[in-house]
């Protein structure tokens, strides 16, 4: 059975992938912002779970998640699931002076994925979303936008382009992104179609079953297209190295 590191492991798609691997027979990391957040969840999980903690708005704390995570030996998988979008009380920058959308989504699993690709021996997935499409994160400064709705979608499509990247940067281990879709989860609208379940159930899939070499982008368990303006190489390596540049990786 698979070791499988979830960040954000402790409600909505990333719980529920979580419940449907540790059914399974995996053994699943599960990562939350701090022990207090996620002691309780994983008190309740089923199965072989290890809880691992980190903020990921702060690339400190993403270094010691990423230690934590190399302590518990090879890694199958990673599922960088964790994001934010800025409203209400989430601050709009992050500790390390970064726009918080960009740290959290962007920066953050860009650095752990980087201290992880040695221990890694399977694949790698970055969450996407309908969204990317609209995104045009610049290169140079891909944490410029502070308007939340832009900086989601920035972000978003920068994580298409970070997969693209490191789908050559390590071309032994897998690399997607998935789309969950427009689903009830904290970052959704009320009026999202979709559930939590039918994500998971992609996710779960991405892990365990899905062909990689089918296609970079995927939406339940089918490839759908990368848009247009994503595709490029250069632009998806140009962003990774400021991502490595500003994250220190």
């Amino acid at each position: 059975m698979a070791t499988i590191c979830i960040t954000g492991a402790t409600d909505g798609i990333g719980l529920a992938t979580t419940e449907r691997l540790l059914a399974a027979g995996h053994r699943v990391l599960v990562h939350a912002r701090s022990e207090e957040r996620g002691a309780a969840v994983v008190d309740r999980l089923e199965g072989d779970a290890v809880l691992v903690t980190g903020d990921l708005a702060s690339l400190a704390e993403v270094e010691g998640l990423a230690t934590q995570v190399r302590e518990q030996g090879p890694l199958d998988v990673l599922v960088n699931n964790a994001g934010v979008w800025v409203r209400g009380s989430t601050p709009p920058t992050s500790v390390d002076g970064f726009e918080t959308t960009f740290a959290v989504n962007v920066l953050a699993p860009h650095l752990l994925t980087a201290r992880l690709a040695e221990h890694l021996t399977g694949r790698v997935l970055f969450l996407g979303s309908g969204m990317a499409g609209s995104g045009h994160p610049d290169p140079a400064d891909p944490g410029a936008k502070t308007d939340p709705s832009r900086a989601y979608a920035d972000s978003k499509a920068a994580d298409v382009l970070l997969a693209n990247a490191w789908s050559r940067r390590l071309p032994t281990i897998g690399s997607a992104v998935v789309d969950p879709g427009w689903v009830k989860t904290k970052l959704a609208s009320a009026g999202a179609p979709g559930t939590v379940d039918t994500s998971a159930d992609s996710l779960t899939y991405l892990c365990t079953e899905a062909d990689l070499d089918q296609g970079l982008y995927w939406r339940g368990r089918r490839t759908i297209t990368v848009p247009k303006h994503l595709r490029d190489d250069a632009y998806a390596d140009a962003l990774a190295a400021t991502c490595d540049r500003l994250a220190g990786a």
